[in-house]
């Protein structure tokens, strides 16, 4: 994500949105998930302050976060503004 929103800084001044699921992996011929093949939780904590350092204003969660995620990514960038 981070070298995407690096090259996406480059080249515009608008507002970059980070809109990240969980981990999982979606398999559209089957219609199915698939567990995060790390088996580890999302590190919203750890990755948000770093989304925003690199030029990221709006994050929220999409496929599978939880209000957990949310929270957590809420308060993640609450303490880097």
């Amino acid at each position: 994500m981070l070298p995407a929103i690096r090259a996406i800084r480059q080249v515009t001044d608008k507002p970059i949105i980070v809109y990240p699921n969980n981990g999982d992996i979606y398999d559209p011929k089957t219609k199915t998930w698939s567990p995060n093949p790390t088996g580890s939780e999302p590190a919203f904590a750890h990755l948000v302050p770093q989304w925003i350092d690199a030029g990221a204003r709006l994050i929220g969660g999409c496929c599978r976060t939880t209000p957990d995620d949310i929270r957590t990514i809420a308060h993640a960038a609450s303490a880097n503004v």
